[in-house]
């Protein structure tokens, strides 16, 4: 199996779950946007990245028999993204919920989900390309 170069599925992967999680903190974003108004209501963000620090520093074990323990870092896809209650001292007067760092975060969430997409999709470009024999 081809492992390295325009086969390596590591690549792949990544954009995939990199496209779910800006799909998700789109939603929970939406969300604090949406209940912007709501009395009692408490901002949420979805923490993913804090879970990655690092990760590429850390010892990747080979599991040679299924019974045997995993070792090291876990691999992007088996890292969840959680969603917490977001540590702020703002208030609007009725929760704790800043409009305009909500807009920004949208606007910063976007740019980061419309850039993985289109490496995603040059990256399936290239793969049809090359089955096609069409690539340079």
């Amino acid at each position: 199996m081809i492992k390295t170069g325009l086969f390596d599925q590591s690549h792949l992967s990544t954009l995939k779950k990199a496209v779910d999680v800006y799909a998700k903190r789109h939603q929970v974003t939406a969300q604090n946007i949406a209940n912007v108004e709501t009395e009692g209501y408490r901002s949420q963000q979805l923490k993913f990245e804090e879970y990655l620090d690092g990760a590429d520093r850390k010892l990747h074990g080979a599991r040679t028999h299924s019974g045997h323990m995993s070792l090291g870092r876990s691999e992007i896809q088996q890292a969840d993204a959680t969603i917490e209650a977001r540590d702020s001292d703002y208030d609007n007067g009725v929760n704790n919920v800043n409009i305009d760092d909500e807009m920004t975060d949208l606007a910063t969430n976007d740019l980061s989900y419309r850039l993985a997409t289109r490496l995603l999709s040059m990256r399936y470009q290239m793969l049809r390309g090359s089955i096609k024999g069409t690539m340079r």
